[in-house]
């Protein structure tokens, strides 16, 4: 018959992750994507956002077309004033086009506007770039943004 004895020891299993960055960590090989990135789902997400001149922290374009940017601490620096909008370059082209506001009212500037592109097919080390400009079109700089 069977014997269920201490011959097999299975212990305890280690809790199973799934997203890219333990995948890599774990010896995985990141040949393909789990979903092909088309439209709003080459952006929507967290951003680590940087630029030449103006506010930097976490950037989240959110499904609804809201817009948040936090410091690097979570707090609240500003919010969309409008839904983000996004179009594809051109039939065929992985290129996607988006545009996105945030007020960020109280320090150096009010209302800033970005203009930028993300390649649809870059994978997790996509990034979105582009430019800055005030309401009033004064340009401030350019802006790139990583995928977090």
């Amino acid at each position: 018959g069977f014997a269920f004895g201490g011959a097999l020891s299975l212990g305890r299993p280690e809790r199973a992750r799934a997203d890219l960055a333990s995948a890599g960590a774990g010896g995985l090989p990141l040949v393909g994507r789990f979903e092909r990135l088309q439209g709003a789902n080459a952006f929507v997400g967290r951003w680590r956002l940087r630029c030449t001149d103006g506010p930097a922290g976490t950037l989240s374009l959110l499904r609804d077309g809201d817009v948040e940017l936090r410091s690097e601490a979570g707090e609240l620096l500003g919010t969309g004033v409008a839904p983000w909008t996004y179009r594809q370059r051109e039939k065929g082209a992985s290129t996607v086009l988006v545009r996105f506001s945030v007020d960020v009212s109280g320090g150096e500037w009010d209302v800033l506007y970005f203009t930028g592109a993300v390649d649809a097919e870059g994978g997790p080390g996509r990034r979105l770039e582009g430019s800055l400009s005030t309401g009033l079109g004064r340009r401030v700089g350019e802006f790139v943004a990583e995928p977090l």
